[in-house]
This record gives C-alpha cells, structure tokens and sequence, in this order.
C-alpha cells in the first residue's frame, strides 16, 4: 500500500510540474491592441431616451443557465448618462420630458445587443485538468457517467477557463422625430473576471438559478459599463460630429433632387471638409493593426506612401516620408492616427457625395405589375361522338403536335442617363476644377480619391476620369495608365 501511496505521489508531483513547465508553451499571447485615446470633451447635449434592451430573457422554469447580466435598461441608462456627463463628452443628456429637454432637437439613441458573462477561453491550467482526469479515471468515469457528461472532473476543480463580461451596444444620434441617424457608432467591449473552474462557471453562470451568478454578474456588469462609457468618451468620431451634420444636409439634397445644379451646389458646400490628412484610413489601419510586427507595418506603409508619391521604389522615398521600425512602434499608440481614422470616414464620404451629385441622373424604372393570368373558361362536354378523326387528336403510335413556343420578350433596353443642361454642365466643370484645386499638393487626399475613383463605374466613371485628367499628378497619371491598361 505505501508503494502505490507513494507511486501516486510521484505521479500527481510530475503532473504537476508538467503542468508548471508547460505554462509557457500552452498559453499563447493575445495581439496587442493600442492605448486609448485622450476623452474628448466635446461639452454635446441631446435627449437620452431609456435605453433599448434587446436581449432575450429565458423563463423561470427552464431550468437552463442563463448568462445574462441581471442590470436591466433603467440602470444601464442611468450609468450610461452619468458616466457620458461625468467624463465632459456630453454637457447634458437629460430624458425626454424633463424641464432641461426643452430647447434640445438633437437625441441620442442606445440599444443593447448582449450584455452577459461568458467563456473566452483557456489558460494552462485546461492541460493539468486533462492531466487529473487521467490519474483519477475510475472517479472521471464515475462522475461523467452520473452527470451525464455535464461535469467534467478535472475542469471541475482546477482554474482551466478564462471568463469576462461581454457588452455590445449601438449609439445613433440624430434630431428627434428623423428616419436616419447622422451618426451611427458600434462598440464592444470585455472585462474578464479571470481563471475559474467548471464549479465556479456553474455557480456564475447560472443566471436566475444562482444567487452568486447574479452578484457576480452585476459586480462585473457596472465593470464593463465604465469601460463603455470609456469607450464612447474616447472616441474620436464625435469630434467630427459637426462635419456629419453637413454631410446630413447635403446627402438629402443629393440623394433626393432632380435638379442636377441644386445637387452640385450641395456638393459645393462640402468642399470645405476636404482638409489635409496626415495619415490615409489605409496608413492608419495599417499603424493599428498589433497582428503584424513594427517593422512589417513600416514596410507596408512605405509601400503605399512611394504608391501616393509616384515613385517606383520605396528607396525613391524623400527622407521625412520614409518610415522606420521604430517610428512604426510609436505611432501604435499615436491618438493622432487613431484621430486619422475618423477623419478619413469623414473624406471618404464627402468625396462620395461629391462624385455622385456630379453624375448625370439616371430615371428610374418603375416596376410593372404582372397582368393577371387569364381566367380558364369551363368547358361544357359533349355527348356526340365525331365520325371521322380530329386532325390534332392523338393517336397510339403517332407524336403529339408540339405546340409553337411563345416569342421570346425583347429584353427592355437599360435607361441611360439624362443629358446634362448647358447651366448643370457648366457647373460640373467648374466642380471638377474645384475639387482638383482641393486636392493638388496633398497626396494622401489623392490616395482616398483614387480609392473612389476605382470603384467608380457607370456615369460616375467619365466624371472621376475627368477630376484625375485635371489633377495631373503622377498618382492620377499611374492609376489613368493602369485602368485604361486593364
């Protein structure tokens, strides 16, 4: 007895410093995500109605865990508009009907998607629970056998499962009473609790069937509320918000209007928006992306900057546009490029509405109603029998009379755009001259509007075509070259 005694001692020993040098093979790092950005104070006010919960709640009696996090929409609200106050990105969120809504014609909009606790993985000690089951089978087979498999003996004991709180939610602010939002923002966000075990993930997990679950959950649940006010507070969309607001304006006169000089005017007005930027969307994503090492993202980025200067090698590149690695690892945690972001959105649909308000229109084709079929007539048998055949009755033995096939519709010709008016056409010339003037002297500009031009096809085609014969610039000159190649 004291031999086996000390034989399963000798194995739980080695088992476990398995377990301890395996630590670092097993667990793999996650990809390093940048630091966040300086809290905008943006001093906003608008109408906060209750917050939209769209989570689905299962019933008492089912009996199955339920992950949700019991903090419902009064309280989600109430810490959403104390935290977006609190940080200065707002200056007033009061509720509809409240004496300080009074004045206010803007309302931002929260909807909750999830808002739960949930596995996000394992961590080293998943391999020591594989490692006790296997010294412990007889009781693994015992207790998979009485569970049903619902316990799993070795997870049950050690720390094997990482777990966290996951909440989504939509932010959508706009005047009250419109369709369409002027902007719209996603986020998501996790805290993790940390390491638990298939014992503690039953007791946190088990919604309204454990009391811990609950209390847990809602500790973790005001956690993941302050990293989404964080989040939102940090975002620099919101700076741009006065730039969406003209985006607004401009994109209801463009996308409604039969005047093709009203929609140009529009177009105009959002020239304004088209400041110089110092990094493209392309740049920025690239400067963000943690998947990929310091030095590759300086050569990438390099790549498109000898792309926007018109050079054929990256060693062509002038001194102060060349990007080394180091560079690279600092801009990772620039706010300015995650500010770059947002401002690229901004460009890439100003330049978007402009192209599309200079287009001639094309009509639309209304859909025709299918005609009715034709009412089958009743036909009334007779009782007398022919004497002689009729011609296309079939006989044994003979092929039946094909029936002649219907003609084929004339397929319906596409309807082409109307002809611009002397006036509108004097007005896209004198556009397309102003949105080149905008964009001469600043490359990276170029390089999201050859983006526009590239999918550009139709009428919008001949116009980016014309904007990047006037641009002249070896960028336009490359791409010209490439697309009339192709």
């Amino acid at each position: 007895m004291r031999s086996i005694a000390a034989f399963v001692a000798y194995i739980m020993l080695a088992a476990s410093l398995a377990l301890g040098a395996g630590c670092s093979t097993i667990s793999t790092a996650d990809a390093p995500t940048p630091s966040p950005g300086p809290v905008i104070k943006a001093g906003l006010k608008a109408v906060m109605p209750p917050v939209m919960d769209k989570r689905s709640w299962p019933s008492e009696d089912t009996g199955t865990a339920d992950p949700n996090i019991h903090i419902f929409a009064p309280g989600i609200t109430g810490q959403l508009r104390q935290g977006l106050v609190g940080s200065g990105l707002f200056a007033a969120l009061p509720a509809p009907g409240q004496p300080a809504a009074a004045g206010i014609n803007d309302q931002l909009t929260v909807t909750i998607g999830e808002f739960s606790l949930n596995t996000l993985g394992n961590n080293p000690w998943s391999a020591g629970s594989y490692i006790l089951d296997g010294l412990i089978l007889p009781v693994f087979g015992v207790v998979t056998v009485a569970t049903k498999g619902e316990v799993d003996t070795g997870a049950y004991l050690l720390p094997g499962t990482r777990v966290g709180t996951t909440l989504s939610a939509e932010l959508a602010w706009g005047e009250k009473g419109a369709k369409k939002p002027i902007l719209s923002r996603g986020y998501r966000v996790t805290v993790e609790l940390g390491a638990v075990s298939q014992r503690e993930i039953m007791a946190y997990m088990g919604g309204t069937s454990s009391e811990d679950g609950v209390k847990i959950g809602k500790v973790q649940g005001m956690k993941a509320l302050q990293e989404l006010t964080a989040a939102i507070s940090r975002d620099p969309n919101w700076l741009y918000l006065n730039s969406y607001v003209r985006l607004a304006r401009a994109r209801k006169v463009i996308e409604n209007s039969v005047d093709p000089v009203a929609r140009m005017q529009a177009a105009q007005s959002l020239l304004g928006l088209l400041s110089p930027l110092p990094y493209t969307p392309a740049e920025a994503k690239i400067l963000r992306d943690g998947m990929v090492s310091a030095d590759l993202r300086a050569e990438q980025v390099n790549e498109l900057r000898a792309n926007y200067l018109g050079v054929t090698e990256v060693k062509e590149l002038p001194a102060g546009q060349k990007l080394g690695e180091a560079q690279a690892e600092k801009l990772f945690n620039d706010p300015a490029v995650e500010r770059a972001l947002a401002q690229g959105e901004v460009i890439n649909q100003t330049m978007g509405l402009i192209l599309s308000a200079m287009a001639p229109i094309t009509p639309k084709v209304k859909a025709q109603a299918e005609a009715a079929p034709p009412k089958t007539m009743v036909q009334i048998p007779t009782l007398a029998r022919p004497t002689m055949p009729d011609p296309v009755q079939d006989f044994p033995g003979q092929k039946k009379a094909s029936k002649p096939a219907p003609a084929a519709a004339k397929p319906k010709e596409a309807p082409k755009p109307l002809p611009l008016t002397p006036r509108a056409q004097a007005m896209q010339d004198q556009l397309i001259g102003q949105l080149a003037d905008a964009l001469k002297g600043q490359p990276r500009l170029q390089g999201v509007f050859v983006q526009q031009a590239d999918s550009a096809v139709g009428p919008l085609w001949p116009v980016a075509k014309k904007v990047l014969i006037r641009l002249g610039s070896p960028q336009a000159k490359n791409y010209l070259a490439k697309r009339e190649a192709s």
